[in-house]
């Protein structure tokens, strides 16, 4: 008898240790402070507040630059721990899977707009409560060539 109780102890208190955690970089990024506006570039969501893990989240992109940027379907994900952001890690087949999933492909003329819908559910990963921002990066058409990132920042209940 006493064998079984000490198991069923261990597995109970192992089980309370097991908290959710994402998979992200060691390090927090680099820029750690990112908005939403940069130099005529804008990311808005459609929804900010998730009451679980969102499958997609819709975007609109705007370019009130005076300059064409390129842009893809990629984005990343970065969560928000003890104030510092980390980029959130996936499967590099996502790569495989859509080739479409990267940073350039496409042109968003100045003074236009874009929707577009990111795939969580793509990326094999399911989002625990907690702070998070999605990232889009844009890249210039011309010379010098200059790549900027903007940021919009969600919630998982």
């Amino acid at each position: 008898m006493k064998p079984a109780w000490i198991l069923s102890l261990v597995l109970l208190l192992g089980a309370c240790g097991n908290t959710a955690t994402l998979p992200t970089l060691p390090d927090p990024v680099p820029d750690q402070e990112m908005n939403a506006f940069e130099e005529g570039l804008t990311l808005v969501l459609a929804e900010d507040h998730f009451v679980e893990s969102p499958t997609v989240i819709h975007t609109v992109v705007r370019n009130d630059s005076q300059r064409d940027v390129q842009l893809g379907e990629f984005y990343h994900i970065e969560v928000n721990r003890k104030g510092e952001w980390f980029i959130i890690t996936y499967s590099d087949a996502i790569f495989l899977k859509n080739p479409h999933f990267r940073d350039f492909g496409n042109v968003l003329p100045a003074g236009s707009e874009a929707q577009q819908t990111f795939s969580v559910e793509a990326l094999g990963i399911i989002l625990i409560p907690g702070e998070y921002r999605l990232v889009k990066t844009f890249l210039s058409k011309s010379e010098p060539m200059h790549e900027l990132s903007v940021a919009a920042p969600f919630w998982v209940e």
